[in-house]
């Protein structure tokens, strides 16, 4: 799968959507296992400025223009599997997302909802998704890094 993945795109951009109200955008997919909700992320194409990159994710999964406030840093994977290992890289943007409906204008992105939630929240959503069930939970891990680290890096800046 992360051969595959790697091969598409070099990198991902994960979007903390932060609205007005201070409360951070979560999405699902048709796919995700039900009650599922995560940071919304996105790829960067080959060459693709990763400010253009988070921009262009953001307008694509919520239908609205971002404003980014800070870049929040870099998290780096390797998975292994089989004596390969696949590097992998995050830059995590911290974006301003005004209020309003949000609606995914790429239907291929498959995303079925939403959900607002306040940044001491973000603890839980990563424990919902590091226990995911045998067929999930190898992504759940991954995916609950972004989230641990979103709210480490806001609560040690006092934001």
């Amino acid at each position: 799968y992360w051969s595959g993945v790697a091969q598409r795109r070099p990198a991902e951009v994960v979007l903390a959507l932060r609205r007005p109200d201070g409360r951070f955008l979560l999405h699902t997919k048709s796919f995700y296992p039900q009650s599922v909700y995560r940071l919304l992320t996105g790829g960067v194409h080959p060459g693709e400025d990763l400010i253009a990159a988070a921009l262009r994710e953001a307008m694509e999964e919520t239908g609205h223009a971002a404003q980014i406030e800070r870049f929040l840093g870099i998290l780096h994977y390797r998975f292994r599997h089989a004596g390969r290992e696949i590097p992998f890289v995050s830059y995590v943007f911290l974006l301003t997302l005004k209020d309003g409906e949000v609606q995914a204008r790429d239907l291929g992105e498959r995303i079925t909802g939403y959900r607002e939630v306040p940044l001491q929240e973000l603890s839980a959503i990563a424990d919902e998704l590091e226990a995911l069930d045998p067929d999930w939970v190898e992504w759940g891990r991954f995916r609950a890094v972004a989230h641990r680290f979103l709210l480490e890096v806001m609560t040690s800046n006092d934001e």
